[in-house]
């Protein structure tokens, strides 16, 4: 009885303030599959990723609360080495996504689709060489510009021959689709906004209170990783974010490479880049140094310094990391790191001061 009456005054108190919740009778569901992988955006916010890296192909099925105009848009990728273009050693690979939500949207050629890793160029199999472009900041925004952007090409689920847990009546009406080279376009961008349907009415107007912004940087803690070599751990990246003072306040986090073999890493100190994830306070002009002991071993101020711009950017792509943008005074470099101890110092140029994220991705 108690509960009954409490239940019944919270729901006399929303009542009372005219506001209405929505339930799950108001969602729709989403259904994606993508020869290999994909992650999904919905008005700037992630609503699905496939769960499992590239095998065995799944299909991703997920409840959302439509709120239109609804920008879409999806990073895909074939499995595709990022030095080579070619997956299980010499093969080149095929690719294809497909979509379809509850409300009747599906994917088609009036989808926006661009390509940013192409290989191996020639289908040269023996000597292979790839292009890697700068995936853009806030792709996935509602108000990025993709009016530059080609369309997508339909193919046939005979063509991309899906697998895995693929269910076909799940895609009535939807077809597969991907930029125009099935086979040599890796890493594929899609982008559509769907308007209102006829006859839709929204039946709830409240918002929530739960705010994740900023997640794509909170995502990124604190990791301490001892990277190659037998009996240890292989990374693939590692992130510190933390406050940048001055003198003994500067941010100097550390990384141990095991075994006997060098390592490629692409590092790098963002700050500015930071506040397109809604992060505030930001470190303004950071400067990243790298010592061996006491030893600099190489040092930058901003990364797209002509010297070095495209070296970093074909890695950050390459890595999967989120592109800089073009003039920023962001820091990264590309080094070849031989076994032993190393420190990142991450400071402010003058000695400013604010939030900072560094970052170390492998590279093959």
């Amino acid at each position: 009885m108690a509960v009954v009456g409490f239940l019944g005054t919270a729901v006399g108190a929303w009542a009372q303030a005219g506001l209405i919740k929505p339930g799950i009778a108001q969602t729709i569901t989403l259904n994606a599959y993508a020869d290999n992988w994909c992650v999904i955006f919905i008005n700037g916010k992630m609503v699905a990723m496939d769960s499992i890296d590239f095998l065995p192909h799944n299909q991703v099925s997920v409840k959302i609360l439509p709120e239109y105009p609804m920008t879409i848009a999806v990073l895909a990728k074939d499995n595709a080495d990022p030095a080579t273009g070619l997956e299980y050693g010499t093969q080149i690979g095929d690719a294809g996504f497909i979509l379809k939500l509850g409300d009747g949207t599906v994917t088609n050629a009036t989808w926006k689709a661009k390509n940013f890793f192409k290989g191996p160029l020639n289908s040269d199999t023996r000597n292979p060489v790839v292009q890697h472009t700068p995936i853009p900041a806030n792709w996935y925004a509602k108000d990025f510009d993709d009016s530059a952007w080609g369309f997508a090409t339909e193919y046939t689920a005979a063509r991309v021959g899906p697998d895995g847990d693929y269910v076909a009546n799940d895609f009535t009406n939807a077809k597969f689709i991907w930029t125009d080279d099935l086979n040599l376009d890796n890493t594929v961008i899609f982008r559509t906004t769907v308007q209102k349907p006829a006859n839709y009415v929204k039946t709830w107007n409240t918002t929530p209170n739960l705010d994740v912004s900023a997640l794509p940087a909170e995502i990124g803690g604190t990791t301490t990783v001892i990277a190659g070599g037998t009996g240890s751990g292989e990374f693939l990246n590692l992130s510190t974010r933390a406050f940048v003072g001055t003198a003994e306040g500067v941010l100097i986090p550390g990384l141990v490479i095991g075994g006997t073999t060098a390592k490629r890493v692409l590092v790098r100190a963002v700050g500015p880049a930071l506040t397109s994830f809604g992060v505030t306070g930001v470190l303004a002009d950071p400067i990243l140094t790298i010592f061996s002991g006491a030893t600099t071993i190489a040092s930058n101020d901003n990364w797209s310094d002509p010297a070095a711009s495209s070296l970093v950017a074909m890695a950050a792509a390459g890595a999967g990391a989120f592109a800089l943008p073009v003039g920023s005074k962001d820091s990264a470099l590309v080094l070849t790191l031989a076994p032993g101890s190393y420190t990142f110092r991450v400071a402010g140029v003058g000695g400013t001061t604010g939030v900072a994220l560094v970052e170390v991705y492998a590279l093959p």
